[in-house]
């Protein structure tokens, strides 16, 4: 089983701010978030807990699983918005008002000022699942863990559902957790927790 969580909260989510490549800590509820979801799984035996190479997700993957190792995959880092990293909505109308407006009317095929492309984005990600499911291969039923952020897990959830699903519809918030079977390298479904 494939276990998917957002990491916990931040200040810079709380303050509405884009923050994709910015290193910050969880706040005290991303904290207590992460030890709810802790509880949640405290009986999952996971053989292997992937996270990004940022903090947020580091931080969320110890309190689930203390002193446990972490394989770091640098392709699940956040897509970084360039330019628009530490701003809000607001003040990125305020200075970039026409990419502003052409990225809030296509998003995907639209890129901030020195962000990352989105394709190349969404590229990097399949190619850190594609390790994992090498991985899967020998040993389809071991319960793993990705700890990820919502643009990482958006693309990983797209993927799953064989980009059936609309893109901006999956549900990934702070302090749930999805639940996907892997076998013959297929996903299924199992479940959301909210």
């Amino acid at each position: 089983m494939i276990y998917l969580i957002r990491h916990g909260e931040t200040s810079l989510n709380r303050e509405k701010k884009f923050y994709g490549s910015l290193d910050v800590s969880l706040n005290e509820t991303g904290i207590n978030q992460s030890q709810q979801i802790a509880e949640k799984l405290k009986n999952v035996p996971f053989s292997t807990i992937y996270v990004s190479q940022l903090q947020r997700t580091l931080e969320t993957a110890e309190i689930i699983r203390a002193k446990k190792k972490y394989c770091v995959v640098p392709e699940f880092n956040e897509k970084s918005f360039g330019l628009w990293e530490g701003l809000t909505a607001y003040q990125i109308e305020a200075s970039y008002s026409k990419e502003w407006q052409a990225w809030l009317d296509a998003p995907l095929d639209r890129t901030p000022p020195k962000a990352e492309v989105f394709e190349s984005f969404k590229q990097r990600v399949l190619e850190g699942i594609a390790k994992i499911e090498a991985r899967l291969a020998g040993n389809p039923e071991a319960d793993i863990l990705i700890v990820g952020h919502l643009g990482v897990l958006r693309v990983l959830d797209h993927y799953f559902n064989g980009y059936l699903t609309d893109f901006w519809s999956s549900d990934y918030r702070q302090g749930m957790y999805t639940m996907y079977h892997y076998e013959n390298n297929c996903y299924q479904l199992e479940g959301r927790n909210k």
